[in-house]
């Protein structure tokens, strides 16, 4: 439960800190790292299901972990451009 509601605090974080216009924000042009696909099916019930992303379940990989850091890196450059991200923490 605790988990769905920091989920959801982060999001509405995020929506209520958003600028009304681009131009407060350093890019308005996001570069998301790639994100390698496998060829992977499962099987359910005679259906055939494609799970190119299946490698990012397995989460202690060098390979996750990069791709997680890499994500990171552009969600935080984000939200760290917001003007009024510090006064919203220091009021928290």
């Amino acid at each position: 439960m605790s988990r769905i509601f920091f989920v959801f605090s982060i999001a509405a974080l995020l929506f209520s800190c958003a600028p009304a216009d681009n131009s407060q924000v350093a890019s308005d042009q996001f570069y998301y790292p790639e994100t390698a696909k496998i060829d992977h099916t499962d099987t359910y019930h005679g259906v055939e299901v494609a799970d190119p992303y299946r490698w990012l379940e397995n989460d202690t990989t060098v390979e996750t972990s990069a791709w997680v850091d890499a994500q990171n890196e552009v969600s935080y450059g984000y939200l760290n451009s917001i003007p009024s991200r510090q006064k919203i923490r220091d009021r928290y």
